[in-house]
């Protein structure tokens, strides 16, 4: 269970490096408000699905509500800076949660 467990994170975590290495050498979105949409859309589906199984996190919640008021205030870069945080969040509480099942004394 160990071994599996180890190769799905090592994937996953190949999987998010090779995303986020593609997304940061060019700008595939042509405009800032379809990009905000997409980051808080993806954000907010992740939030709830970890609601849920009741794995979200305090602060997700509340940093999508301070991406959508940065947006709404006129301040995109920020507001879209956030909402991928929030996603990031929401990953990471999938991956912990997978991490809790193995948890515990090892007899």
């Amino acid at each position: 269970m160990k071994k599996v467990l180890i190769i799905a994170l090592s994937v996953f975590t190949f999987a998010t490096a090779h995303a986020n290495f593609a997304t940061s050498s060019y700008n595939w979105n042509n405009s800032s408000a379809d990009s905000f949409k997409s980051a808080v859309k993806a954000a907010e589906t992740g939030y709830k699905a970890n609601l849920a199984v009741n794995i979200a996190w305090r602060d997700t919640g509340k940093m999508i509500k301070e991406a959508k008021k940065l947006n709404a205030a006129g301040k995109t870069a920020a507001a879209v800076a956030l909402a991928n945080k929030a996603h990031a969040q929401t990953v990471n509480a999938t991956a912990q949660a997978a991490l809790a099942k193995s948890a515990g004394p090892s007899f």
